[in-house]
């Protein structure tokens, strides 16, 4: 659950607006989800101040739909690694809101704007043409954490 979404629910169990019960009914997965497969950290953007990931490495593509639709019912930014062309096609016909950089073999879902929080700059360097698509998901992954 990202912070601003937790205050929200706070102030409308204040003003009246939500019960507390409704308002433990939306906090029930509240931190972990167990999917008997994995379990969703809904509550990383709370302690972290960063999304999820999905490491799609191993994963099948139903697994990787299940999670991150888990994570995009929180309406959390997803961020999904080493995702394979075959089983990246099945994620985005399942998320149309998915994009995807073969290149990089990452899958992200943006529902808030990426807060900028780096301080500096990272420099990424690859040897050669065969580390790139190394040094691409490390540059897209850095951007969509914020840097």
């Amino acid at each position: 659950m990202h912070p601003d979404r937790l205050r929200e629910l706070l102030e409308l169990v204040r003003s009246g607006a939500v019960t507390p019960e409704h308002a433990m009914e939306r906090l029930k997965a509240m931190p972990f989800e167990d999917l008997g497969f994995a379990k969703v950290d809904h509550h990383r953007a709370l302690r972290k101040g960063l999304p999820e990931v999905i490491f799609g490495a191993g994963k099948t593509a139903a697994q990787i739909i299940e999670i991150a639709q888990r994570l995009n019912d929180g309406e959390q930014n997803v961020l999904i690694t080493r995702l394979e062309p075959t089983v990246a096609a099945d994620v985005c016909a399942a998320l149309p809101a998915a994009r995807y950089n073969p290149h990089a073999r990452i899958a992200s879902l943006v529902h808030r704007p990426i807060e900028v929080r780096g301080r500096g700059i990272i420099l990424i360097v690859c040897a050669g043409t065969s580390d790139l698509p190394v040094a691409e998901e490390a540059a897209q992954t850095a951007e969509l954490l914020g840097n």
